[in-house]
């Protein structure tokens, strides 16, 4: 229900009220900083978001989406049957042909190729010319070649675990209402019984209840009263096996399909029992068609499920499904488990660092692991856990599962008088739940959801060029630091490949990140090919979180691990850059991510705006880091001297003014994919409110100016906007509508046509790609709106054109504070700040021409305050809350 406005003001003067009393906070800054008599309660407002469905939803598409951060569920519901497909983030065709390793040319003759493909344009009369390596013939040739592992192969790729189908007769049960409760991860489907009359009372319906559980990985499914079923059919993924609508199916034969799932099905007086054994080769064929060779790098997925109840096996068809049969009216109770070798490893690694809660500092798997015969069992790994599991009560389980979904819940809120607002930002904190978590494996394009070839599209791998980045980027203001933790694994499995391409490629010290890369045991790049593989911007870009992680929670030994990741990123792009007669450090050659390629003489390859701003933010950030460890001070002085005299954002005259290009020369009004020319207010954070204000105007202008053709920034432009104070939140709803699926994900889809796309381009051919993980990101843009601490200094409210009343609790900030606040859409009405670790608080008065006044939680003692700029600065003590009030 929609809160009035005198309702909302009632409830923050309370807020306000209590503000003093303050509760201990561990050292994470994972429980509440403060403590109100209007607390916030998260799981709670997370349940009013319930999604609601009142017809079947057959496609895959319109599933409800359940997870625990590792395991991914997508509930299907049909008028015959519920599907459970089933996916894991490290369940991988791991298979990496190498072979094309051989015709990677080194930087140096690369730049001679384009040198005379330039030559041969201009001979065609055609000096303009955009991307030479695919129009001037020789070049195509390289390009092709060097692409055709990525390109000329599906694989890797996510590999789908299979799909559980409860099916029933649809003349006796008919499918109603089904939810899934954001607060808790449980999906319920109401079965209503008739026989060709609807009789709906409490006797005729049945519920049936879905959940995957937090702690294990469990995917259960049971009912609340017996009830008739047809079958259970396990229908594993299998490679080269298709099915026509009117047709089984049967399996293509070809030397490049994936060995078939082994099946087995048992049963005993009281359950039967199916598993699914996948093994997964790390090589792919050989050129003479022969299964590749066995090496110490294979992998494999075993699932292994109990039904309670008795069932007996039907024969199984060519397509190698589990069929059981109910043998009687009967209580429906499954209980499946996926494990993988790392699930095997991982416990016995957590279970070692009994000092360290989670493992959560220094639990790091490499891909290139050798797993040892006990971890590659993971059949009997699975069946272990499905019978101890199988012990307890489905309620207790999915108790004890709700009881760590209010833990996540209870690290930061926000309330909104505006309902959609509030539901775009819980429902994907949701999805992050579902697809992020400390110690496994890093989400790829389409997270762990996928069937067939749902989520394959560019391998589901991982892409520099922003989407793998920004799933990341709400995590640490939302105050769930530990769902970045995959992406600092993710940094460390790439280090190795990034500082062999930069030896061997550029004849570079450190490391060069790559734009595409999987979690596959490879030695390669994944897709060294012009213009992808030289696009700089991609190495700092690809550390930058690394170090946003150490600024929120000013954890010293969580720098120490991947300060040498940075330092790395550094040392490539310091050896890379050019200074000029101009004294100054220019990017020649470079390329503008998906905008030009190669162009004749390099026209349009000088001085991309993403690399400059990007290494700007490098650049300051190792400098940073290297006086906190006390570390590189005699390297520490060239970058600073880089940093200081990087060349000028490149810019051109509009019909408004003055606006930043994307590289020197590009022509005015290009239909972008991403906001690529607001490059300096973000990702490069060396614009925004109260930062660098000589150049608000020109990047409000270009703002306002650019065009861009939809599919990639539904995140990126709104919070680009929201760091410039304009963003206006009623276009942004309507931003997020458009891409919206009936189950709460927004995905990606086109906007307008004229730039790479032509006039009858399909506008949706990327909702149905899969599950896009990077606009789960969404929360980023609405805590923007509500707080602000990159650049140092706290301001909270600092965006609310069409936000209306709100508040928040324990959103995180620069300098490992835990800020809560109410706004009652005039003014800021309560702010409170809580310190982990004592460092300088820094704020920006909400209250125009007022002061502040800090009152420590603990006594109520007035703090010294230290105004300056604009800007007011106080001490504080560890574990310690502070009131602050206009003076």
């Amino acid at each position: 229900m929609r809160t009035s406005r005198r309702e909302f003001l009632q409830t923050s003067a309370l807020a306000s009220l209590a503000a003093g009393h303050s509760t201990s906070v561990a050292s994470d800054g994972r429980t509440a900083g403060i403590s109100t008599g209007a607390h916030l309660n998260a799981s709670e407002i997370a349940r009013r978001h319930m999604i609601v469905r009142d017809t079947p939803s057959p496609s895959f598409f319109d599933g409800m989406l359940l997870g625990n951060g590792d395991v991914g569920v997508c509930v299907v519901v049909r008028p015959d049957a519920l599907a459970i497909h089933i996916g894991k983030d490290d369940c991988w065709d791991i298979r990496v042909s190498e072979d094309v390793a051989d015709h990677v040319l080194p930087f140096r003759e690369v730049l001679q190729l384009w040198q005379r493909a330039s030559e041969d344009a201009k001979k065609m009369g055609k000096p303009d010319m955009q991307y030479l390596e695919t129009r001037v013939p020789f070049f195509r040739e390289y390009s092709e070649k060097v692409a055709s592992s990525y390109d000329g192969k599906k694989w890797p790729r996510p590999w789908p675990c299979g799909t559980i189908w409860i099916n029933w007769d649809p003349t006796w049960l008919e499918p109603s209402q089904h939810t899934l409760d954001l607060a808790s991860g449980l999906f319920t489907l109401t079965l209503r019984s008739w026989n060709g009359m609807h009789v709906d009372n409490e006797n005729s319906r049945v519920q049936c209840f879905v959940f995957v559980d937090w702690e294990t990985g469990l995917i259960s499914a049971s009912t609340d009263k017996a009830l008739p079923l047809r079958s259970i059919v396990y229908s594993p993924e299998i490679d080269g096996f298709h099915a026509g609508p009117f047709e089984s199916g049967k399996r293509k034969e070809a030397s490049e399909l994936l060995p078939a799932p082994e099946t087995s099905a048992n049963v005993s007086p009281d359950f039967a029992e199916f598993s699914s054994f996948q093994y997964f080769p790390a090589l792919g064929p050989t050129s003479d068609g022969q299964p590749p060779p066995s090496t110490d790098k294979d992998r494999n997925f075993s699932l292994f499920a109990r039904v309670s109840g008795r069932w007996s096996v039907e024969p199984a068809d060519p397509s190698s499904e589990v069929h059981l049969k109910s043998d009687a009216q009967q209580l429906l109770r499954i209980d499946a488990i996926v494990a993988t070798p790392r699930d095997s490893l991982l416990r016995r690694m957590l279970e070692q660092h009994t000092t360290t809660p989670d493992g959560q500092n220094g639990i790091s798997i490499p891909q290139t692991h050798v797993y040892s015969a006990q971890d590659l069992d993971t059949k009997t790994f699975a069946r272990v856990q499905v019978a101890e599991l199988a012990k307890s009560e489905p309620r207790t389980i999915q108790h004890n599962s709700e009881s760590k979904w209010n833990e996540f819940w209870s690290h930061s809120a926000v309330e909104f008088n505006d309902h959609e607002l509030e539901r775009i930002w819980y429902e994907n904190q949701y999805f992050l739940a579902c697809c992020l978590r400390p110690n496994k494996v890093a989400p790829g394009l389409f997270a762990n959801w996928s069937a067939g070839d749902i989520g394959t599209s560019w391998h589901g791998d991982y892409h520099a060029d922003y989407n793998c980045e920004q799933v990341y980027w709400g995590v640490f203001s939302s105050n769930h630091v530990e769902q970045h933790l995959p992406f600092v694994e993710l940094c460390e499995n790439l280090l190795p490949i990034a500082t062999k391409f930069a030896a061997e490629h550029f004849g570079l010290p450190g490391a060069m990140f790559p734009v595409s890369s999987y979690p596959a045991p490879s030695q390669i790049v994944a897709y060294p090919v012009p213009p992808w593989a030289y696009q700089f911007g991609m190495t700092p870009w690809m550390v930058q979180s690394l170090w946003w992680q150490y600024l929120y929670t000013q954890d010293k030994d969580y720098l120490h691990r991947v300060y040498p990741i940075l330092r790395e990123a550094a040392q490539f792009i310091a050896a890379y850059v050019k200074r000029s007669e101009d004294k100054k450090y220019h990017f020649s050659p470079t390329v503008s991510s998906e905008n030009w390629g190669f162009t004749v003489d390099q026209r349009l390859n000088q001085d991309s705006i993403l690399d400059l701003a990007l290494t700007q933010f490098l650049l300051k950030a190792v400098v940073d880091a290297s006086l906190v460890l006390a570390v590189d001070e005699s390297v520490r002085v060239r970058w600073k001297e880089i940093c200081e005299n990087l060349a000028p954002y490149p810019t051109a005259t509009g019909f408004e003014g003055e606006v930043w290009l994307d590289v020197v020369n590009a022509p005015l009004g290009h239909i972008q994919n991403i906001p690529v020319t607001l490059a300096p207010v973000f990702p490069g954070e060396q614009v925004g409110i109260g930062l660098n204000l000589q150049y608000s105007e020109i990047a409000k202008r270009t703002a306002r100016t650019i065009s861009l053709e939809g599919g990639n920034d539904l995140v990126l432009q709104p919070l680009i906007r929201a760091r410039l104070g304009m963003l206006d939140l009623e276009w942004f709803k309507q931003e997020v509508r458009y891409c919206r699926l009936p189950n709460g994900v927004a995905n990606d889809r086109v906007r307008q046509s004229g730039g790479r796309y032509g006039q009858s381009v399909d506008f949706d051919f990327m909702m149905h790609m899969g599950f896009w993980c990077e606009n789960f990101s969404l929360p980023a843009v609405l805590n923007e709106c509500v707080m602000q601490s990159y650049a140092g200094s706290i301001r909270v409210f600092p965006n609310t054109h069409n936000l209306g009343p709100a508040r928040f609790e324990n959103l995180r900030a620069v300098g490992a504070f835990l800020v809560s606040a109410t706004f009652d859409g005039d003014e800021v009405t309560h702010l409170s700040l809580y310190s982990e670790k004592g460092k300088t608080a820094k704020l920006v008065s909400p209250w125009a021409g007022k002061g502040l006044r800090v009152l420590r939680g603990r006594d109520r003692e007035q703090v010294q305050v230290a105004p300056k700029y604009g800007v007011v600065s106080f001490d504080t003590q560890p574990n310690e809350t502070y009131l602050i009030t206009p003076a």
